[in-house]
C-alpha cells in the first residue's frame, strides 16, 4: 500500500511530531509512506533521519485566501495523477481542499482527513460569524470528497455531530513513542532553561507551558492570573516555550503587569518536551484543543497539569486538574487545591498505554486497509 501524509508545514509543533511518528509506524508495518508539506527544516531532518521520503508542496499554506486553496487543489490533482497513491491523509484545515484535488485525479484513491481540533469552528473560538459560516460551508463541501473524517478527541466528534458537520467518524488518539521521549532530569532541565532566559530559577516554584503564542493557546489569561498566583505562591516563576504571531502582545502584557522578573517567554525550542521535568506545574490555558500532544508529553514525563476544560483535555486529565475556561475564580480554586493537597502527576500507567504511538499507528493502519 502506498500512502501520502500531508501537513501544512514542517515547523516545530505537536502536529508535526505526530505526523513523524505516524509515518515511522506505518513504515514499520510495511506501508510505502511519503510525507508532503510546504516548508520546515525541523520536519525535513526528522524525515531524513528515518529515511522517509518527502514531497515539497508549493501551494499549501496558512491562509483564508480561497485562491490559495484553489491552487492547492490543482497541485494535488497533478500529484495524485502521477504518484499512484492508494490513500492520501490530510492533517490541517489548510490541507483539506486537497481531498478534492485527489478525487478529481482519480476517485479510486481514498482520502482521509484528521481533525486536530476544530479551530475556527470550535464553540470557544470567538470570531466573525461570516468567517465561521464560510469555514463551515467549506468543511461540509470538502468532506464530500473525503472517505473518512478522523477525530483525535471524542469531544470534538460529539460537537461536530451536534452542529451537523459530520454524521460519524472514527476516533484515533494521538500517541507518543515512549522509547523516543527524552526528558532531562529536573536539575538539568532547570539549568538549561536558566541559560535560555538568562535568569536564576533556583528555589523557584516553576510553572511552565509549551505552545504556540497565538489566540488558541490563550496565554493572556495565564499572564493576567500570574499576579494572583504570586500572592498565593510568592516564589513562583513561569516559563513559556514557544513562539507565534501574538508574541509582541504577550511581551507588552508581561511588561505592563510588572512581571519581567517572574514570567519568561523563552521562544521556540527544538524538542521542547525534554525540559518538562523542570516544571513543578504545567499550565495550559487554551481556548480550544483536540487532545494536545503537550498534555500527553506531561503524562509520560509524570509532570502535573492544570488545564482549561476544553476539547479533549478531560479525556486525559482528572476533574481536579481542569478548570472552566477563563474562569478566574475556578482557576485559583483549583490551583489552591493542588498546592494544598499535593500536586499529583498527570496520569497513570493505563492512561499512558492509551496514548501510545503504537496504538495510534495501528488505528491508522487498520483504517487505511479498510478504506483501500
Amino acid at each position: 500500500m502506498k500512502v501520502l501524509l500531508v501537513i501544512t508545514h514542517g515547523n516545530i509543533g505537536g502536529a508535526t511530531n505526530i505526523v513523524v511518528d505516524l509515518a515511522k509506524g506505518l513504515k514499520s508495518r510495511g506501508i510505502d509512506v511519503t510525507v508532503g508539506y510546504s516548508e520546515g527544516e525541523y520536519l525535513r531532518k526528522k524525515l531524513s533521519d528515518n529515511a522517509i521520503p518527502e514531497i515539497i508542496l508549493k501551494n499549501i499554506k496558512r491562509s483564508h485566501n480561497p485562491f490559495a486553496a484553489l491552487f492547492f487543489v490543482f497541485e494535488m490533482k497533478k500529484l495524485a495523477k502521477k504518484a499512484g497513491f492508494d490513500v492520501v491523509q490530510f492533517n490541517s484545515s489548510n490541507a483539506l481542499p486537497g481531498c478534492l484535488g485527489v478525487k478529481l485525479a482519480n476517485r479510486k484513491i481514498k482520502t482521509a482527513f484528521t481533525v486536530h481540533g476544530l479551530s475556527v469552528l470550535d464553540k470557544n473560538c470567538k470570531t466573525f460569524f461570516l468567517l465561521k459560516f464560510a469555514y463551515y460551508l467549506a468543511f461540509k463541501f470538502f468532506f464530500l470528497f473525503t472517505d473518512s473524517v478522523i477525530f483525535e478527541s471524542k469531544n470534538n466528534l460529539e460537537y461536530a455531530q451536534s452542529i451537523k458537520l459530520v454524521k460519524d467518524g472514527p476516533v484515533i488518539y494521538n500517541g507518543l513513542s515512549a522509547s523516543d521521549l527524552v526528558f532531562l532530569s529536573k536539575d538539568d532541565a532547570k539549568s538549561a532553561l536558566e541559560k535560555k532566559i538568562t535568569a536564576n530559577l533556583g528555589g523557584k516554584f516553576l510553572i511552565g507551558s509549551i505552545g504556540r503564542l497565538s489566540y488558541q493557546k490563550n496565554y493572556e489569561f495565564l499572564i493576567k492570573m500570574f499576579p494572583e498566583i504570586l500572592k498565593m505562591k510568592n516564589d513562583a516563576a513561569c516559563v513559556v516555550l514557544g513562539d507565534g504571531p501574538d508574541r509582541s502582545m504577550y511581551e507588552r502584557l508581561v511588561g505592563g503587569s510588572h512581571l519581567k522578573n517572574d514570567f519568561f517567554l523563552a521562544g521556540e525550542v527544538s524538542d521542547a518536551s525534554q525540559y518538562l521535568k523542570a516544571f513543578d506545574l504545567f499550565i495550559l490555558p487554551s481556548r480550544y484543543e483536540g487532545v494536545p500532544v503537550t498534555l500527553e508529553e506531561c503524562l509520560f514525563a509524570d509532570v502535573p497539569v492544570l488545564a482549561s476544560n476544553v476539547g479533549g483535555n478531560n479525556e486525559i486529565l482528572a476533574a481536579t486538574n481542569l478548570y472552566r475556561l477563563n474562569d478566574e475564580e475556578d482557576f485559583m480554586e483549583k490551583f489552591s487545591a493542588l498546592l494544598k493537597n499535593g500536586i499529583g502527576v498527570a496520569g497513570d500507567t493505563d492512561l499512558k498505554q492509551k496514548f501510545t504511538a503504537d496504538n495510534m499507528c495501528q488505528g491508522y493502519f487498520d483504517l487505511f486497509h479498510r478504506l483501500s
